[in-house]
């Protein structure tokens, strides 16, 4: 009997797990998954038609960034914003808990964060899977003990940085 899961689009075997959907995909189907995701984000978002220029700010978004945006062009120039669920979720945390507003937003005027609800372990499993190494966000301080923490709470309940993200979007947190 065979103890490998299987993709639950197409049944082959699976090569990353997401706890959030609950489900396993194999390679193809979780590229598409996460770049489907991205694509929505930037649509849902007026992302159309723009040239984008990429900032350096969170190393593994930005790798990802660069991968998907090498060659995009458009008419009018916005700026990409690499920061990913985890700096969303540390942002609106810390305004809960430290009252301290957010520097980071998903849309500004001029710019835009399309990896707001992609997590860093989805970052690093899509380039596991084409076997290309990424540099790994250090925090220190008060952003590693709020990150530790909601590591713990979304051990226990797949989604919450999801759900937190959300919640700070609606109330314009972020």
């Amino acid at each position: 009997m065979d103890n490998f899961k299987t993709c639950a689009v197409c049944g082959k075997k699976a090569a990353f797990h997401s706890a959030y959907l609950k489900q396993e995909f194999c390679k193809k189907h979780f590229e598409r998954m996460l770049m489907r995701r991205i694509r929505s984000n930037m649509v849902s978002n007026g992302m159309r038609g723009h040239v984008f220029h990429l900032l350096n700010e969170n190393p593994c978004g930005f790798d990802l960034l660069d991968f998907l945006f090498v060659e995009k062009s458009g008419s009018k120039k916005i700026d990409l914003s690499s920061h990913t669920l985890e700096d969303f979720a540390i942002a609106v945390m810390k305004y809960f808990l430290f009252h301290e507003e957010s520097k980071i937003r998903i849309r500004g005027k001029d710019r835009f964060s399309p990896l707001f609800n992609v997590s860093e372990d989805e970052i690093f499993s899509f380039f596991s899977l084409k076997n290309k190494s990424v540099a790994k966000n250090r925090r220190r301080g008060k952003d590693q003990s709020v990150i530790d923490f909601l590591s713990e709470i979304e051990k226990r309940r797949p989604g919450g940085m999801i759900s937190l993200v959300k919640a700070g979007i609606e109330l314009e947190i972020i």
